[in-house]
């Protein structure tokens, strides 16, 4: 079989002496059938004229048109060939004389349209660029292929050329690159450095990169087959999957649309859960999951980066060696050191500018998880981004605020970024559609990337967050992200050992609506210099018919219950000192303490019982989710707290009619006064006691409390109010405006 006749193309406008350089490397190649075709696009100078007479000598064919453009001129010589191959060859650059052969040899070996190289930059800058692979997702964002390259005359037919109509000057190559992926004609690398680009002063390509984005907005505009939303999610899926499943049956169930599946054949086996695969990337990305690393894409990274940080260049050394002694450090070296000393020692948003899809979030550098969830199909997206999965006070608003999103008109995410207890997954996963326990799958290093990943990949139109530090660190970058998103967050107390609203204040910019569910809290806001228009307050809510009241009972031991989470915010160890006090009070020992509650301080507080010889006065109940007959067999509420806002047990012991010895503390005396309550300045364990044990003497006392509580509830905080403040907040676009009565209103 002869040899395959390659046509090698040089287009020329205005061209420099460098074109007969360009003919003689195009004319000393091994391979021995090429033929070299010139294509002058309508030259006007002299010199080059002159230049182009030489050139009509050397080449095989010689061609000579108006000038049409770039594009125009490849198609032209393309056109032209007789080979059944053709090699791109621009008018000063130079092919070394084994690359025909070589980019042949390697694609006769396979089924793609094209053959490329490494390729050496010479003339003002010198180094070495290595594109790997060929991966058609990655070209979506970047042309990483050099124009040159040994391509099948066929494919360029059947694609129709080059695009000749000078929208994308200078970017040519990527669109026909683009043009030939979208009818699954794919290009070879060839790992071999045998085309050589030369840098000599301002370039068309120079020219293109200061009009990228109009230029990558004409490119996309003409492969819709490619860009459109589940187009690109289908390329993604084919060459760079965000996880890849092997099943029995291809699952069609999963929540992302980039996986690559692989089907065994079987059958049997039990559905995926539809997170699977998302959950499998955010644990690979994050860390979690075991990876394979290609060493070639490692050397590509270490390449690129001393290449972009200018440390191939002996000027840069000589002229700043500091600075380029700096930049040999590594980035993640940079980051301990910057989170180690509280201060940014190194300026890490230097690598922005060769990492650009990365961000900064706080002292590093990490590139965002990037796939592609299943359209919204016209519902309006909303994540809520939380700490916890298990119950809580802040967790049942949350849950109530969940509630008042209609499914047909939204698609809702939870978020738990902290979560250690997760009692109430199945009650949410019956609330919203996608609930994610991160700290399962993410990296504490990762977790504000992953919220960040997770609503940007999502597109949320609403982001609504609450007391998690990572969800606030990440809204700067979501908002840059999203500008449309409507961020809303939810504060509940004002704590004096740690300030929430003053630590989340550099994200305050970004957040569009502040909800208070206290008046202190609103207070606390307007201090901090949060506009008033922001400030909704909401009274927080209780529901008046799962809590209502009933008699007191008449029996000889009287019930105090206490009914939170056990963890030091609460201090239930105190109830143990409290219980001491009160039994040299009642030495009758008339009264015992019903503990519904579970947390980290469960056993401490075991233990301080069991040594104060107060088990018998101690009832611990675990964790109980359903309280009201809890509150209708006690006859005082107590509550300890170190800090709160408006609890919500608070709440329903007033809507169940019973009085509450509470602290004073936080938004409580908002709720609790002197007709419903006993608040306790000085929270030591006496004070408690002599509370309790005047209340548990006086029944007569406890009614007239219980009574004027229920009457506070039902006037100032029925849930009904609450969730219609709350859906308030996504009923109108991106214009956030609720209308409420009340103390339920923006702040004035």
């Amino acid at each position: 079989m002869p040899d395959a006749l390659v046509s090698i193309v040089i287009p020329a406008y205005n061209p420099t002496t460098y074109l007969l350089e360009a003919i003689a490397s195009a004319g000393a190649q091994t391979y021995p059938r090429v033929e070299i075709i010139v294509v002058n696009d309508g030259s006007d100078k002299p010199e080059s004229l002159a230049v182009l007479d030489q050139a009509s000598s050397l080449a095989g064919t010689y061609i000579e048109q108006p000038n049409r453009g770039l594009g125009a001129a490849r198609n032209t010589g393309f056109g032209a060939a007789r080979g059944e191959y053709v090699v791109p060859l621009d008018a000063d650059d130079l092919i070394d004389p084994e690359y025909v052969a070589e980019c042949l040899t390697a694609l006769r070996s396979s089924d793609a349209a094209f053959a490329y190289t490494d390729f050496q930059v010479f003339g003002t800058q010198n180094f070495e660029e290595r594109p790997g692979e060929y991966n058609l997702y990655r070209l979506l964002d970047r042309n990483y292929l050099t124009y040159a390259a040994l391509i099948r005359k066929e494919a360029w037919e059947n694609s129709g050329g080059y695009d000749e109509s000078r929208k994308c000057l200078g970017y040519e190559d990527w669109e026909f690159w683009l043009r030939l992926g979208a009818r699954d004609d794919f290009g070879q690398y060839v790992p071999k450095s045998l085309f050589r680009y030369r840098k000599h002063g301002a370039s068309l390509y120079d020219f293109a990169l200061a009009r990228h984005q109009q230029f990558v907005a004409y490119i996309q505009s003409l492969h819709p087959e490619l860009y459109e939303y589940e187009n690109r999610a289908r390329v993604k899926a084919r060459w760079s999957p965000a996880a890849s499943i092997v099943a029995d049956d291809s699952p069609v169930n999963q929540t992302i649309l980039d996986i690559r599946v692989e089907t065994t054949g079987k059958s049997g086996a039990a559905p995926l859960d539809p997170h699977a695969a998302e959950l499998a990337a955010l644990a690979a990305w994050s860390g979690l999951a075991p990876q394979q690393p290609q060493q070639s894409e490692a050397r590509n990274s270490l390449h690129r980066h001393l290449l972009n940080a200018e440390l191939l260049s002996l000027r840069s050394w000589t002229q700043h060696p500091v600075r380029s002694l700096s930049r040999l450090i590594p980035l993640r070296a940079k980051e301990q050191i910057n989170n180690a000393t509280g201060r940014p020692v190194f300026d890490l948003s230097f690598y922005l500018q060769f990492q650009p899809n990365s961000v900064m979030f706080g002292d590093a550098l990490v590139e965002p998880l990037v796939y592609f969830p299943k359209p919204a199909h016209g519902r309006k997206r909303v994540a809520l981004v939380t700490t916890q999965l298990g119950p809580g006070g802040a967790e049942a608003v949350l849950y109530d605020i969940a509630s008042t999103l209609c499914s047909k008109r939204f698609e809702t995410l939870l978020l738990a970024t902290q979560s250690r207890d997760d009692r109430w997954r199945t009650k949410w996963q019956g609330r919203v559609e996608h609930v994610y326990d991160l700290a399962q799958v993410v990296t504490p290093e990762r977790m504000t990337a992953a919220v960040y990943s997770i609503v940007t990949n999502w597109r949320c139109d609403y982001l609504l967050l609450q007391n998690s530090l990572y969800g606030y660190a990440a809204l700067s970058h979501i908002k840059t992200a999203l500008p449309s998103i409507q961020i809303i967050d939810v504060n509940h107390y004002v704590d004096e050992s740690w300030d929430q609203i003053a630590s989340t204040a550099e994200a305050a910019p970004y957040i569009d609506r502040r909800v208070a569910l206290a008046e202190s809290v609103g207070d606390r806001l307007l201090a901090m210099g949060t506009p008033a228009s922001k400030i909704l307050l909401v009274r927080n809510g209780v529901d008046l018919e799962r809590f209502h009241p009933t008699p007191f009972g008449f029996h000889a031991t009287k019930n105090i219950l206490f009914a939170a989470r056990l963890d030091p915010r609460k201090r239930p160890l105190l109830l143990a000192d409290i219980a001491y006090e009160l039994s040299r009070l009642r030495p009758q020992g008339d009264f015992r303490f019903v503990i519904a509650g579970d947390g980290p301080e469960k056993e401490r507080f075991k233990r301080r019982v069991h040594k104060l010889g107060l088990d018998a006065v101690f009832d611990f109940r675990g964790q109980v989710d359903h309280l009201p007959p809890l509150f209708a067999a006690c006859d005082v509420v107590i509550l300890p707290s170190r800090s709160e806002g408006v609890p919500l047990v608070i709440l329903e012991a007033l809507a169940s009619a019973r009085p509450v010895v509470a602290s004073k503390v936080g938004a409580i005396p908002e709720v609790v006064d002197s007709s419903c309550g006993i608040l306790i300045e000085q929270p030591a364990a006496a004070e408690f006691a002599r509370a309790l044990h005047s209340l548990l003497d006086q029944p007569e006392v406890r009614e007239k409390m219980g009574a004027a509580g229920r009457r506070k509830m039902e006037a100032n905080h029925d849930i009904r109010n609450t969730r219609e403040a709350f859906a308030g907040l996504f009923n109108h676009g991106s214009s956030v405006s609720v209308a409420s009565t009340s103390r339920s209103t923006a702040m004035e």
